[in-house]
């Protein structure tokens, strides 16, 4: 039954419109929404999940309650666990792990592939449009806001608003 929800969520509802959309965008976003609480490990109330959203299989994917998916979101090779109550913005990445290229001998693309990287987000979190969150950031913490177009290479505590490229501290909540 999975793979009949995969084909129908990136065959079809995917690809509808956005929840902003006049009269057909609210249906096209609950049905993209309950596609994936169906393909995820596990899934809270009041998903929400936008247009054009990849999460691969869905396997390694798990969300808590009112978390929102923005559109063009994408998640590679990351084992994602998501709290409660997370806004995301238009065009956020999570890239995981990538080729090993520790020998010189081999080329990069015959060595393998490092295994998935692991990605925490706690309760309450907002991530502006085109963030990256790389490999080298396994937790972000509660409360904490990543500017529009920040580059996060490394863990963020929590109540913290970043920025930039790589994305530094700029001050916390509090």
């Amino acid at each position: 039954m999975k793979r009949i929800y995969l084909i129908i969520y990136y065959g079809f509802a995917s690809h509808l419109p956005k929840s902003t959309t006049p009269i057909i965008g609210i249906l096209s976003m609950k049905l993209r929404s309950w596609l994936s609480c169906k393909l995820f490990s596990s899934c809270g109330k009041k998903l929400v999940v936008e247009n054009n959203v990849y999460f691969g299989n869905g396997n390694d994917f798990s969300v808590g309650n009112e978390a929102a998916l923005g559109a063009n979101f994408k998640s590679t090779n990351r084992i994602v666990t998501i709290g409660n109550y997370l806004m995301m913005a238009e065009e956020v990445l999570f890239l995981g792990s990538g080729h090993k290229s520790d020998r010189i001998d081999i080329p990069m693309g015959h060595q393998g592939d490092e295994p998935k990287s692991i990605l925490i987000i706690e309760d309450d979190v907002w991530i502006g449009a085109r963030a990256m969150i790389l490999p080298g950031c396994n937790h972000i913490g509660k409360g904490v806001i990543i500017g529009a177009g920040s580059v996060v290479t490394k863990d963020v505590p929590d109540y913290a608003i970043v920025g930039g490229n790589p994305a530094k501290i700029i001050r916390y909540r509090l």
